[in-house]
């Protein structure tokens, strides 16, 4: 967790290993097969393997042909716009953004700040205004939860975990929805999700077009509140 002090990193460690997960640091995934994987030299037999440590980049890069990083990520000017493309933009996660000379992290707020940047230099082209200042991201802080009553909250000096880190998690994630109704939503599913421990219902759609039929899905199953 490099966005974390060493401090909510252990107390993060610490949440995991209490639920009984094995942390390994410092370990190199070497191979994963059908029949298990190997970390650092050392096989584990398992039918279950959940990756979550990253995902490759849209490949945006190869659509441009441009210069990209090791993850694919498309290397851009301090404008966010592509060196031979000044009128392309790439923003997010598929951009490997500076400020300040340091790397973006790839957040939903670097995400969100790059998009409102970029609008203002499209609007400032358009308008004939001058162009605003290179790319500055600011972090508002990083959060993370774990397990049902714990989380990590770092803004600037701040450093919270445990519950009041969950409880400030829920309250940020919720205020950011953009409708009230969204919001309530959310809000009573969590509720009902935490005091039951049931997850809410999964729906599978297919696309208007798809060569798979209705023979070949899973009829749906009503749940108690008819919803299917």
């Amino acid at each position: 967790m490099p966005a974390f002090s060493e401090h909510l990193s252990a107390e993060a460690q610490k949440a995991l290993e209490d639920l009984g997960v094995e942390v390994r640091l410092n370990c190199r995934v070497e191979d994963i097969d059908e029949g298990g994987v190997t970390v650092a030299g050392e096989r584990i037999p398992c039918r279950n393997v959940f990756w979550t440590a990253g995902v490759q980049a849209s490949p945006a890069g190869k659509w441009l042909n441009a210069e990209t990083d090791r993850a694919g990520r498309v290397t851009v000017k301090p404008d966010l716009s592509v060196p031979q493309y000044p009128n392309v933009f790439v923003v997010g996660d598929t951009a490997q953004m500076e400020s300040d000379g340091k790397p973006v992290p790839g957040l939903a707020q670097a995400a969100m700040q790059s998009g409102r940047y970029a609008g203002q230099v499209i609007d400032a082209r358009v308008c004939g205004k001058p162009a605003p200042a290179p790319f500055r991201y600011v972090d508002l802080g990083s959060m993370a939860t774990i397990g049902r009553k714990f989380a990590v909250m770092q803004v600037g000096n701040i450093q919270w975990s445990g519950l009041p880190a969950k409880l400030a998690w829920l309250v940020v994630h919720i205020a950011v929805l953009n409708q009230l109704e969204n919001q309530l939503s959310v809000l009573l599913q969590w509720t009902w999700t935490y005091l039951t421990r049931e997850r809410g219902s999964r729906i599978i759609t297919v696309p208007v077009g798809s060569s798979l039929t209705s023979q070949a899905l899973p009829q749906p199953i009503s749940d108690a509140s008819g919803v299917a």
